[in-house]
């Protein structure tokens, strides 16, 4: 088959095309001298020169893999077993299945041999082997274009869908005008919430995850690196129920004491009902490969609606080297999880401390990002939370006042328009409402 499908290519321009339109690496083909023959033509036709008997044979002879695969008569062969180029993409399909049990194969191989290696940590383990499956799934992954014709009628059922949910079509962030701004979180987008300490950011967070979870009936994944599941969940029963503070709650301050406890349970039952659909870990320093390998098996219990990560620069990146190259490999890890979970994906990022010394208002800039740049190139979505109530500023521009408020700064929107929306809040017990609602 590997035999037939080169030949082809040598013979035919049509055939080639489908070769690298369909096989991406060399690695589809297990024999070691039809991976040279793949290889030449590829580079043939990438530097823009026609691959035929001749050139490939000359261009493998530069290489010095001639004599080694079997000189020209081995290259010659391959094109006396085609009899048409017809099927070629048939054959190639056969081929990636064959190369993906191999992979398989592979996989499970090495995975039993680090299984009896004690030295091994079991959950890089899992990861490494997520990231090689979802790699393998990717290269075979083959869509095909669209015209404008097929897509016709699927842009138009979207459209009539936004229409009948007034212009939100992701998930809902309960804050009205955020939701006129962006439709709601969409699918596939990395968004990143960026903000100084006491600005709010992971009771934001956390506001996101209670809206898409308890509101919405969306599965959602919150992964805090920084804080303990105890103290999240703390800080859900004080956005629950009324009258109790996050402090309140860690510290036990409560009038009624054990009957007062039995009293917030119940307040909080909801916590309880649909806290099925909010899941939390807590590990901590988790890396890339870690937190895919986790989402792509909560994904395949229950499709994820949202993926919240507190925060990118408490991660450990792929790529070693300075931080800058270790957090922009996070960004990146963090985009793709979005486009492979079809779900948006939510980041928290801390600012650099030059915002602090800076004078006027203290307004974030996309260049405060801290670490890297990367972040601002692989976000879809970045948000500045700042609050003039905490630099005794008060009153915005418009003239509303900053007491009991937080200002979200659209500062980049990929798909849409950027623009500021002031919103209530009420850090003490993590909630945010409409302005007018407060």
């Amino acid at each position: 088959m590997e035999s037939v499908v080169l030949g082809a290519a040598l013979l035919e321009v049509g055939a080639q095309r489908t070769l690298l339109a369909t096989l991406s690496t060399e690695q589809v083909f297990y024999s070691a001298p039809h991976q040279q023959v793949y290889l030449a033509i590829r580079d043939l036709l990438q530097a823009g020169q026609h691959a035929d008997l001749l050139t490939v044979v000359q261009m493998l002879c530069q290489r010095g893999t001639l004599q080694r695969i079997g000189g020209p008569a081995f290259v010659a062969g391959l094109t006396q077993r085609v009899g048409s180029a017809a099927h070629v993409e048939t054959h190639c399909r056969i081929l990636q299945q064959h190369y993906a049990r191999r992979i398989v194969i592979q996989a499970g191989t090495e995975l039993t041999a680090y299984g009896y290696d004690e030295g091994r940590d079991p959950l890089e383990l899992l990861a490494q082997a997520q990231i090689q499956l979802t790699s393998l799934h990717r290269s075979l992954e083959n869509r095909p274009p669209k015209t404008a014709a097929d897509a016709f009628e699927a842009t138009f059922e979207r459209l009539a869908q936004a229409v009948q949910r007034q212009g939100l079509t992701g998930i809902p962030t309960g804050l009205t005008q955020l939701d006129g701004l962006t439709g709601g979180w969409q699918p596939s987008d990395l968004i990143i919430l960026a903000a100084r300490p006491a600005m709010g950011k992971t009771a934001a967070l956390l506001h996101f995850a209670r809206t898409a979870a308890l509101n919405h009936g969306h599965h959602v994944a919150v992964f805090s690196l920084e804080m303990p599941t105890l103290q999240l969940m703390q800080r859900l029963v004080a956005s629950e129920v009324p009258g109790y503070s996050n402090s309140d709650l860690r510290r036990g301050n409560l009038p009624g004491g054990l009957d007062q406890v039995a009293h917030v349970r119940q307040q909080a039952q909801r916590l309880h009902t649909h806290g099925h659909r909010l899941h939390l870990d807590d590990t901590p320093g988790l890396s890339i490969q870690q937190l895919r390998a986790k989402c792509a098996r909560l994904h395949s219990q229950h499709p994820l609606g949202l993926v919240l990560v507190d925060y990118i620069q408490l991660m450990r990146g792929d790529q070693k080297g300075n931080r800058e190259q270790e957090v922009g490999s996070i960004s990146r890890g963090l985009k793709e999880l979005a486009k492979e979970l079809n779900a948006p994906v939510i980041a928290l990022s801390q600012l650099s401390r030059d915002v602090e010394k800076r004078g006027g208002d203290k307004r974030p800039l996309l260049s405060d990002l801290r670490e890297s740049g990367s972040i601002e190139q692989d976000a879809d979505c970045i948000i500045f939370l700042w609050r003039g109530e905490y630099y005794d500023i008060r009153e915005y521009d418009d003239g509303t006042p900053t007491a009991d408020t937080v200002l979200f700064d659209v500062a980049k929107h990929r798909n849409g328009a950027t623009d500021e929306v002031i919103a209530a809040c009420n850090l003490r017990r993590g909630l945010f409402a409409d302005l007018g609602s407060r």
